[in-house]
């Protein structure tokens, strides 16, 4: 490995630190009416941006509505969060779904999904967590990263199968490539002084290296499929067997904040120190693809993160809204296209779907409408914008409003 140095940036190094305070800041805040009594329940979460909606959820009284007060506690990594709620600390815990299938599977914490969180992005333009080099590097191609050093925030997680598994979906050995392990927000300072050669992480940590002439060479959950399901809200199954009550209440608030995040970019940006409130966001959606978290498990029996692949139903059980996700885009050239796994949709079941728009025309829009839908971003902005609707029988057809006219439909059964 090379060791150039270079400094990093540090106002932007300051703000993905001050991301930390942000998420511990609103723990708190519950927005309870004088005198109202709440319950508190102490989550387990990650100082990246994809646990936002939760701090959001609290600032915006979601919980409190519910009688919740949260109070998070702030993790390096998702199996770091598994070790401490099988030691009783922590109630609920944010984590990629990989570690909490380890803590099934392994008998660490009898561990179950409470809610969905969030998936990856359908392409590299709009995934929220990839491999990224510095600027100087001759890593070009994922093919360039044979005998390279990649920084994971952990060993036998998330992080290692999907860049494990998109390596060899791609035709490269992934044992060809090696793993350092530190937790995301040292990973820009380390990449910098040429301590790893690549690094496999989040937002603000990605935009952190972008904004300094970094670039992507690799988008991990795209290549393996859009829309990978990648974290998710738990609690030990003894937990959630004595308090259903608290289950039902904490689903109910962290569901409202999640669709309400997405509706709501500019509120998320807002709560992000203002050095990078122009990161990625990610697609949180309550759906859960059940068809993709099964293909995540294979894949983490595959390369040894689990030995035997988990009872689904009781790792994920049935109150885990299950939909479809959907890919929308409007290009600067006028086309209109509506995908599923990158085909053109002609036809979907009735039921619940999530649609992530990636509008990159300032003259023309996706605008959907059809049995109690009419949802449509900008003609005069780009933008990235995502809804959870219920699809109901009949035709839907999506068109822009702008100079191009163009428009589609599909049927609903």
């Amino acid at each position: 490995m090379s060791k150039r140095r270079h400094r990093p940036r540090g106002r932007l190094a300051v703000a993905a630190i001050a991301l930390v305070a942000t998420v511990v800041a609103f723990g708190g805040m519950a927005g309870s009416a004088p005198g109202q009594q709440l319950t508190t329940i102490n989550v387990d979460t990650l100082a990246i941006a994809n646990g936002l909606p939760l701090t959001l959820g609290i600032n915006k009284g979601f919980f409190a509505a519910q009688g919740l007060e949260i109070k998070p506690k702030i993790f390096a990594s998702g199996n770091d969060i598994v070790l401490a709620m099988a030691n009783g600390d922590g109630d609920i815990g944010y984590m990629g779904y990989t570690p909490a299938m380890i803590g099934r599977t392994q008998g660490v914490a009898p561990l179950s999904v409470l809610a969905a969180s969030e998936t990856e992005g359908a392409t590299e333009a709009d995934n929220w967590q990839n491999v990224v080099v510095d600027g100087s590097s001759s890593i070009r191609t994922p093919r360039d990263l044979v005998g390279k050093t990649i920084a994971l925030n952990a060993l036998k997680g998330v992080t290692e199968l999907v860049v494990r598994g998109s390596l060899d979906k791609l035709g490269i050995d992934s044992n060809s490539v090696k793993f350092a392990t530190m937790p995301f927000p040292t990973m820009p300072a380390a990449l910098a002084n040429g301590q790893v050669d690549a690094i496999h992480t989040p937002e603000p940590f990605m935009s952190q290296v972008l904004a300094r002439g970094g670039r992507i060479v690799l988008a991990p959950g795209p290549v393996i499929t859009p829309f990978l399901p990648n974290g998710c809200y738990c609690a030990r199954s003894d937990w959630m067997a004595k308090n259903p009550d608290l289950v039902k209440k904490f689903r109910a608030a962290i569901n409202q904040s999640l669709t309400y995040a997405n509706s709501h970019p500019d509120e998320v940006r807002a709560l992000l120190p203002a050095a990078i409130r122009n990161i990625r966001l990610p697609n949180w959606s309550p759906l859960l693809d059940r068809s993709k978290l099964l293909l995540l498990a294979r894949l983490a029996k595959k390369y040894d993160i689990i030995k035997t692949l988990p009872n689904m139903t009781t790792f994920a059980p049935r109150f885990v809204e299950e939909g479809t996700f959907l890919n929308a885009t409007v290009g600067q050239s006028g086309f209109l296209t509506l995908r599923l796994d990158g085909k053109i949709v002609t036809r979907l079941p009735a039921g619940k779907v999530t649609i992530a728009v990636a509008d990159k025309s300032s003259k023309d829009n996706f605008h959907l409408k059809g049995a109690g839908v009419d949802r449509s971003t900008s003609v005069a902005k780009k933008q990235q914008a995502t809804w959870t609707i219920t699809l109901k029988k009949g035709v839907y057809r999506f068109a822009s409003d702008g100079s191009s006219k163009k428009k589609g439909s599909f049927k609903v059964a």
